[in-house]
């Protein structure tokens, strides 16, 4: 096992940071200034994901040489994806990173940076193709070049060395460049920790973005069809496209817009039933204003949202024809649902006394929607 491992404590803290704000990273960068930058986030995500929890398997003392130098590359490489994501994510969330001039670990003639980055060329990102020996930018005009030697472990100062070898015919005895695990190690522990302040700036990014949400008045309509338009806009613009309350807003538009093609008694039924839907229509209003959100899978409904059973009842009355449900729920959401069995379920669901005996295979999807909504929230 190898000892020189990262901390997976922050990388977990890291994660649930963006779970946790998932909503606003995604409606804020994934086009930002014409960018993609929530592209970045997961890239980076998802790499320091496979640097910290793939290190602990790089193995530093496999007993032959050519696979131990290998095992070092692989080191070094993983440290590097950890730089390469905090670099990025410092990009993208607008961070100045600190330690850009520091030279404190390797105490060389460059900063850190530069002296890590001739560490990973010389072990074998670019081992055949160097333009200095230590570090230093090159003369724009030097024709200097170095090749490195197989790296080993076998005598001289560090952990790892290798010999660099110039292109200049007079210059007989190769250049020993070591390394330290030790100082690598500190070297990628210095900038993984910059990781906790990517998180903090999160969550302060979120935050000055949910209060200025708050500040701004959603308009109001004595018109549920406007008003559900303004809060299908709202919710986009304060949680995103295909988020947040986006299901249920265009649900009860289309609720709202089903012709009712059935007699009067089912007319009257639904009717009670969309009156109390305008009672969910003001929650939302006040949940969106107060950038609050339900999900849809808890088991309980929240203190806000006291009528949110009216778009996901789970009445036990019907729990024999849950499967049923189901069928026909995807039937009206999905139009890819290939409907073979379909009359099956509504004779199944007429028969339970769902839905009543008139509606069939050609009854309009709005109005057999609507008709199973009011419905089950009746029995819930």
């Amino acid at each position: 096992m190898n000892p020189y491992i990262l901390d997976s404590t922050l990388l977990e803290n890291f994660k649930q940071a963006v779970s946790d704000h998932d909503d606003f990273l995604i409606n804020t960068y994934r086009n930002y200034n014409g960018k993609n930058f929530w592209s970045i986030i997961c890239s980076a995500k998802d790499w320091l994901s496979v640097s910290v929890n793939g290190l602990p398997h790089i193995n530093l003392s496999h007993p032959h040489d050519d696979v131990r130098s290998l095992n070092v590359l692989q080191l070094i490489t993983t440290y590097d994806l950890v730089l390469q994501s905090m670099e990025q994510l410092h990009r993208v969330f607008e961070i100045e990173y600190p330690l850009k001039k520091d030279d404190s670990v390797f105490n060389a003639a460059v900063p850190d940076d530069a002296y890590f980055a001739q560490i990973r060329a010389c072990f074998g990102a670019h081992p055949v193709d160097l333009r200095s020996a230590d570090g230093t930018p090159p003369d724009k005009k030097s024709t200097d070049k170095y090749f490195a030697s197989w790296s080993s472990d076998v005598g001289g100062e560090g952990d790892y060395a290798v010999y660099l070898y110039s292109n200049k015919p007079d210059e007989v005895q190769p250049i020993r460049f070591s390394m330290s695990f030790a100082k690598i190690y500190e070297y990628t522990v210095m900038r993984y920790d910059l990781l906790s302040n990517v998180v903090c700036e999160i969550k302060k990014k979120n935050g000055i973005f949910v209060e200025k949400q708050r500040q701004r008045e959603i308009g109001r309509s004595s018109n549920i069809f406007e008003q559900l338009q303004i809060l299908l806009e709202e919710n986009n613009a304060r949680i995103g496209d295909k988020s947040g309350y986006q299901f249920e807003i265009e649900t009860m538009i289309e609720l709202f817009t089903a012709s009712q093609d059935f007699p009067e008694q089912e007319r009257q039924e639904v009717a009670k039933y969309l009156k109390s839907l305008h009672l969910l229509v003001d929650e939302l209003c006040k949940a969106l204003q107060g950038m609050t959100f339900t999900n849809e899978d808890d088991d309980t409904d929240s203190e806000e949202l006291s009528h949110w059973h009216l778009l996901h009842a789970r009445p036990r009355r019907f729990k024999e024809v849950s499967y049923d449900l189901s069928k026909v729920f995807e039937y009206l959401h999905n139009p890819y649902y290939e409907p073979s069995l379909l009359e099956y379920h509504i004779k199944r669901l007429v028969g339970a006394g769902v839905l009543p005996p008139f509606v069939d295979l050609e009854t309009d999807k709005l109005d057999l929607q609507l008709l199973l909504y009011a419905k089950l929230a009746e029995n819930t």
